[in-house]
């Protein structure tokens, strides 16, 4: 049995317990084996989100990915002692399983038309739609589009973040749908910003006019340089001005502040590095601060915080503490 086919029945628990120990001491070999497992693993749940959607044959997926990853040579050896790996190659492997539809060859779902998935993990993607329209998919976000657009309309999937710029055609709208809301342009520029684990969506508009409907009927127009955000509790959409320079931090690799307050810098870089910002003294919180920073580097910009800001910051993990007077 190849590695990967005992991957594939450890994660739909089809494997037996003998082959489950297996698979576990090969996890428990290294940090790198579990970190695999780990991607390989978030990609197939996430693609079950959307199972539902698709109608997706499971098996016959992973068997087309299996066979995929057959044909570039990446398996890592369960069965016996790995080789040393360039970290690079593991990656490349992980990624391979992990948007397991990226390049989906096309599933004919009866007379549905074609669709394609796309879904990201760690870095943004670019994507051409039939109609030349662009979208810049954020990290851990699914798209989901037809290989050709109905003959009344354009609609697309989205799960996450996404920066849209849409060819204008009024014949055509252009629809994406999400199970919380549905946006309608005729063509435009703007951000989505709606992950499942959020509990408001956002809509920023760039450019032309955007039409943000919830669930309930409501709908707010967007023109340029509004903001519209959606409470998933109260599943009511609130229009303002956008006051954030930095929502398209993640497409821009800039990051801005304008006589920033620090809880508002820390939001930025909290989304921006993934990072928790705990501020140990209150103080801080009274200072403000200008700045902009090109494909910043978190050290890089702790470093000019602790200067401006007479502050000390120290990294554990995923949280950065911010001690000291301040300003």
């Amino acid at each position: 049995m190849q590695d990967w086919e005992l991957i594939g029945k450890y994660i739909r628990e089809e494997a037996t317990s003998e082959e489950r120990e297996q698979l576990e001491q090969w996890l428990k070999a290294n940090d790198e084996n579990a970190a695999l497992f780990a991607e390989v693993k978030a990609g197939w749940q996430n693609s079950a989100k959307i199972n539902d959607h698709l109608k997706i044959d499971k098996v016959k997926a992973w068997n087309s990915i299996q066979q995929k990853i057959k044909e570039e040579q990446k398996i890592i050896p369960i069965t016996r002692k790995p080789p040393v790996y360039n970290k690079w190659i593991l990656r490349a492997a992980a990624i391979l399983v992990v948007t397991l539809f990226v390049t989906w060859y096309g599933l004919k779902l009866g007379n549905k038309p074609e669709l394609i998935l796309v879904q990201t993990t760690n870095e943004a993607k670019t994507v051409v739609l039939p109609d030349n329209s662009t979208i810049i998919l954020n990290e851990n976000s699914t798209l989901i589009y037809p290989k050709q657009f109905a003959t009344n309309e354009r609609k697309v999937d989205l799960i996450g973040e996404a920066f849209f710029d849409i060819k204008r055609d009024p014949q055509h709208p252009f629809i994406i749908e999400n199970k919380n809301f549905n946006i309608k342009v005729l063509g435009t520029s703007f951000d989505v910003m709606a992950y499942e684990k959020d509990s408001v969506a956002m809509v920023t508009v760039v450019t032309g006019t955007v039409s943000f409907v919830d669930n309930n009927g409501y709908s707010e127009l967007l023109l340029k340089g509004d903001v519209g955000i959606l409470s998933k509790n109260k599943q009511r959409i609130y229009r303002s001005i956008n006051n954030d320079l930095n929502f398209m931090a993640w497409k821009t690799k800039k990051l801005e502040f304008a006589n920033a307050s620090i809880a508002d810098v820390c939001a930025a870089l909290k989304k921006y590095f993934n990072h928790e910002f705990i501020i140990k003294d209150k103080a801080i919180l009274n200072c403000k601060f200008t700045g902009s920073f090109e494909d910043p580097k978190l050290v890089e910009v702790l470093t000019v915080l602790e200067k401006t800001l007479n502050v000390k910051t120290v990294i554990k993990k995923k949280n950065v503490e911010i001690t000291g007077t301040g300003c």
